[in-house]
């Protein structure tokens, strides 16, 4: 795994909506910042400008608008942080410890079968609960890998260990929350049955 060990970029998302590259946001402070720049770029703003300021402008609103929904996201951000040092999740990028995997399989088939329980329905929430207690563990522990890696006097050997530890909990998330979307359809697909 190959990284920068100190974040260069100076023109990123959060510093775009003025704030400081943590994990930990002020959601509060970051829709303010949010709705203050869009006021300010908003194309409707740029309706009698040139071609190129509205064009500029719209480019500029959307990147403000994709800066909004990654920092807002737990998993987005921490994907986001990872590739400020320079670590980039790829699609086929799946790597999850063997004992991972095999709760994920072991939760998918208890989904896959949910209709054969007595309650489907209370099943399913057993089973969502589950994974949202998952998913809470994943984010305080990416929140935690987060603050070491953006200490400012951290070893540099030791920051890629971290930066390693929070790319192998980012993916766990990954499975999770395709999980839980699952869980959430069939949730769906339960109601609507009845």
């Amino acid at each position: 795994m190959t990284c920068n060990t100190k974040i260069t970029d100076t023109q990123n998302y959060f510093s775009l909506l003025g704030l400081p590259v943590s994990f930990d946001i002020d959601k509060k402070l970051l829709n303010q910042n949010y709705h203050e720049l869009q006021k300010t770029v908003h194309p409707d703003k740029f309706a009698n400008a040139s071609d190129r300021e509205r064009l500029l402008s719209v480019q500029k609103a959307a990147q403000i608008n994709d800066a909004l929904q990654t920092l807002k996201n737990p998993l987005q951000r921490s994907i986001y942080l990872l590739s400020l040092f320079g670590i980039e999740l790829g699609e086929n990028d799946t790597a999850v410890a063997p004992g991972f995997l095999m709760e994920q399989m072991e939760l998918r088939e208890a989904l896959s079968r949910i209709e054969d329980r007595a309650d489907p329905m209370a099943a399913l929430d057993n089973i969502l609960d589950d994974v949202k207690h998952r998913i809470k563990s994943a984010v305080s522990n990416l929140q935690a890998l987060f603050q070491q890696i953006l200490d400012e006097d951290i070893a540099e050997d030791e920051q890629h260990k971290l930066l390693a530890e929070a790319k192998a909990q980012i993916l766990k998330m990954q499975f999770l929350n395709r999980l839980q979307e699952e869980a959430m359809n069939k949730e769906e697909d339960l109601a609507n049955q009845f």
